[in-house]
């Protein structure tokens, strides 16, 4: 049994309380859709809406409706096949690959990414066994400094994974390329309902839909791919400055979005997911990885399941760039509140320095913190055998347990916790640290590595690209 199943941070009666204030602000304040054609589909849908002030207001009646046809379980595929389903209460890693800092091995300071890193990553994320999506940042790489750097990238990525794509497209033009590419993984056949692909749509907090991310949306749901929103409001900036009024907001702009994508497409896949913060109202900087985000993890995904809603939480992550005390203490503790939540997908495996950076040693290091986390999930097993009654009693006052049947039996197995990235060497003998052992694990993962990627597939992708390429170039600055 999971014995922090029932870590909550919520009661039932405020998770009642934070479903009727979203009815309240979603029914009465509204949101803003500043998009014609989902304003005509509001509309059609039986929402009210103000053509002039772009405002959908969303009765509740309706609300719960929508938010019903939501599905429960759904699943997502990679580029050979591999698929995964969403919502059986198995979590699974989402994975990213790429941030605007590397965190350096050799010189443990931030600096830009490059096309090694790309592959490094991809290469790491396609092995880990839990990883069932991966999510590439639309950044360019220090390579390559013309119009084409982040289409490198891209392509290393895409040569090196057979994992889901999670796509954060950052303009339609980048949403056709990716559709493109689909194609191409999916060897020509029809991306509808394919699962091939989830879709990443921007919430402009608060409460707001910018044209470009309505495009997206619509897009997504065209050929049944799962709505992923990208919500991150901050308080004291963009949302209001209390634990519970941010979480309120971002609950309404989570619950808008999936009922928008119903209205699009009934039956569409959806995650409940969002990225809350605190401005430091001193520096202005956005601090994304306070302890605060600890208790909005396990609340966000309280809240998703009082609808029903498959749900993302964020796995890991820390303020620090640095392989220090800080780094640890937040990282288990996030990975620790994501795990106990419940959640879905754990997203965004490897994340640290404030979620701008990222490492090959923090992905190996963060899978293990995860499993630290399994295993004090587990609880202590108290079945006839471990409770070892007639061991005790056999060997009696003052006897050892060197040869007892119990040590033979699991001195090899799960009882007791053990990752071959922990250092187990309790002071009594030289140890490598736990960076030391990540980075080692990192380099025998990478060193014959061999892409699962079809040849044919390989082929038809360059091919794209070197087109691509081509054309990116003759345009004039």
């Amino acid at each position: 049994m999971n014995v922090f199943s029932r870590m909550t941070v919520l009661s039932d009666n405020q998770i009642e309380q934070f479903q009727k204030a979203t009815e309240d602000i979603l029914e009465n304040t509204g949101f803003s859709v500043e998009h014609a054609e989902l304003l005509q589909i509001a509309r059609k849908a039986g929402a009210k809406v103000e053509e002039a002030g772009s405002r959908v207001r969303i009765p509740a009646p309706l609300l719960r409706d929508l938010l019903a046809q939501v599905p429960r379980t759904f699943r997502v595929r990679g580029a050979v096949g591999n698929e995964f389903t969403i919502g059986t209460g198995t979590p699974y890693f989402l994975a990213i690959v790429t941030d605007p800092w590397i965190i350096d091995y050799k010189t443990q300071q931030p600096r830009r990414p490059c096309l090694s890193d790309l592959r490094r990553h991809t290469t790491i994320a396609q092995q880990l066994d839990a990883v069932a999506m991966i999510s590439r940042m639309d950044f360019p790489v220090t390579d390559c400094d013309d119009a084409t750097s982040s289409l490198r990238a891209l392509e290393v990525h895409l040569l090196n994974h057979t994992k889901h794509n999670l796509v954060c497209a950052a303009s339609v033009e980048s949403m056709r390329e990716w559709l493109d590419l689909m194609r191409i993984l999916n060897r020509g056949s029809d991306l509808k309902g394919s699962g091939l692909m989830t879709c990443a749509v921007g919430i402009l907090s608060p409460l707001t839909l910018k044209g470009l991310n309505g495009d997206l949306l619509l897009d997504a749901c065209k050929y049944d791919f799962t709505v992923s929103p990208t919500i991150c409001p901050m308080a004291g900036t963009t949302a209001p400055y209390s634990l519970a009024s941010t979480l309120l907001q971002a609950n309404c702009e989570a619950v808008f979005t999936a009922a928008l994508t119903q209205m699009v497409n009934p039956g569409n896949p959806y995650f409940y997911t969002m990225g809350l913060s605190v401005s430091d109202m001193r520096s202005g900087y956005d601090l994304y990885y306070t302890l605060d985000k600890a208790l909005w993890k396990i609340a966000g995904v309280q809240l998703a399941k009082s609808y029903g809603i498959p749900c993302t939480v964020e796995c890991g992550g820390t303020l620090t760039y640095r392989y220090d005390p800080q780094n640890g203490a937040e990282g288990i503790l996030f990975m620790l509140g994501a795990f106990a939540s419940g959640g879905d997908i754990l997203a965004g495996l490897g994340s640290c320095h404030n979620a701008n950076g990222m490492s090959a040693e923090m992905m190996v290091i963060q899978q293990a913190w995860f499993q630290a986390a399994q295993f004090l999930g587990r609880g202590i097993r108290t079945d006839d055998l471990r409770l070892g009654i007639e061991n005790i009693r056999q060997a009696g006052p003052g006897a050892h347990f060197l040869e007892d049947d119990l040590t033979l039996k699991f001195l090899r197995g799960d009882e007791f916790f053990k990752n071959e990235i922990f250092d187990f060497g309790g002071g009594y003998e030289p140890s490598l640290s736990m960076l030391e052992r990540a980075h080692e694990k990192v380099e025998n993962m990478t060193a014959d590595y061999r892409s699962p990627v079809p040849e044919s597939i390989q082929e038809d992708l360059r091919r794209y690209f070197h087109d691509l390429y081509v054309r990116k170039a003759s345009r004039p600055n």
